[in-house]
């Protein structure tokens, strides 16, 4: 059992994901936390959302402690909308990738902030924090004063939020009650994308006579889904071919932060772009976004069950309908980009 196990392993990090699926349903009675864990993985990021809690639930309870299992079923109950759930097992998140450096404050878990301050760490990818940030407000409306420990190239975007933002060297001379993780602050709250208001959240406001259409098809070279998520140099070429875009790239655009990118994107009539800080920029902006996505794909933020996200109103996604399948997503989006945006993508 155990070859088999380290065969699908194989397969599965190679992205043969049928035979990869295959032989962990075999080895699903050896250590079940691993197979059948691997498995819930699998049955997520290729969509089958219902079966792969299922799943995880029985790896879970081989192993009641096992933090991959529950952070892939947080993941998974995050996506099918179970956020009181979800976010709880999403805490397994702090024992897979800890922060370098907690603050030596007591952790805030959901207690009275009355008269209080509080510091919120910012984690994860710079989207991830883009769509977390949303919850400041309603934080600031418990505590007295929110202070947010962010990126630098974020500082001047998040500005307009109610608290203090900054960019900490170290720990020293931060002064507050508690401290809480972003992505642990709507565990806290009991808060979902519906508890909170849609977008706008984030960057200026949209141009009086926006124009143009933006478009983004790179990412953080370190992402593990860079082999599904990011279309190969010819599918580049063809996107780049279907119209005159405005290349979103830091490295084409100039940018020294996200908010000189927010300014560029608010001129913009719509943006297209991959899974990436982009597409969230975009988003928390309430500007119509078309994000290109893999069949295969990690994130929890958007629907499988239609092209839309719960977290971002003026989003549609354009999904690939089997593995590597570009051409479908470029036909799709050379009728989005000659049609008019949606009156409901705009608010209306």
């Amino acid at each position: 059992m155990e070859s088999l196990f380290r065969e699908a392993l194989a397969h599965h990090k190679a992205g043969r994901l049928d035979e990869a699926e295959a032989l962990y349903r075999r080895a699903a009675g050896w250590r079940p936390a691993w197979t059948l864990g691997n498995l819930g993985v699998l049955l997520r990021i290729t969509g089958r959302l219902d079966e792969a809690e299922a799943v995880l639930r029985e790896a879970l309870a081989s192993e009641t402690g096992n933090a991959p299992v529950r952070h892939s079923l947080g993941m998974t109950l995050l996506q099918l909308g179970q956020y009181a759930e979800g976010w709880r097992y999403y805490e397994a998140r702090h024992e897979l990738t800890p922060l370098a450096s907690a603050p030596p404050l007591p952790l805030w878990r959901g207690e009275s902030l009355a008269g209080k301050r509080i510091l919120v760490v910012s984690e994860q990818g710079l989207g991830d924090q883009m769509l977390l940030s949303r919850f400041i407000a309603p934080l600031a409306e418990l505590a007295a004063e929110v202070q947010l420990a962010a990126p630098r190239v974020q500082l001047r975007l998040f500005e307009p939020l109610p608290a203090r933002v900054f960019n900490p060297a170290g720990w020293d001379g931060v002064q507050a009650d508690a401290w809480v993780a972003l992505g642990s602050v709507p565990r806290w709250l009991g808060f979902g994308p519906g508890d909170v208001p849609a977008p706008p959240i984030l960057g200026p406001l949209p141009s009086a006579h926006p124009h143009g259409f933006g478009l983004m098809v790179e990412g953080a070279p370190g992402n593990p889904n860079n082999v599904h998520r990011l279309p190969p140099p010819n599918v580049v070429r063809a996107l780049r071919g279907l119209a005159s875009f405005v290349d979103l790239s830091p490295a084409a655009s100039g940018v020294r932060d996200f908010a000189e990118t927010a300014a560029i994107v608010a001129g913009l009539e719509r943006v297209v772009t991959v899974d990436t800080s982009v597409a969230h920029l975009a988003g928390s902006m309430g500007k119509p976004c078309w994000i290109l996505m893999p069949q295969v794909a990690v994130d929890w933020y958007t629907s499988r069950g239609d092209n839309r996200s719960g977290w971002y109103p003026s989003v549609r996604l354009l999904r690939q309908p089997q593995p590597g399948n570009w051409a479908q997503v470029i036909g799709d989006l050379a009728a989005v980009l000659d049609a008019p945006v949606p009156a409901e993508m705009l608010g209306a």
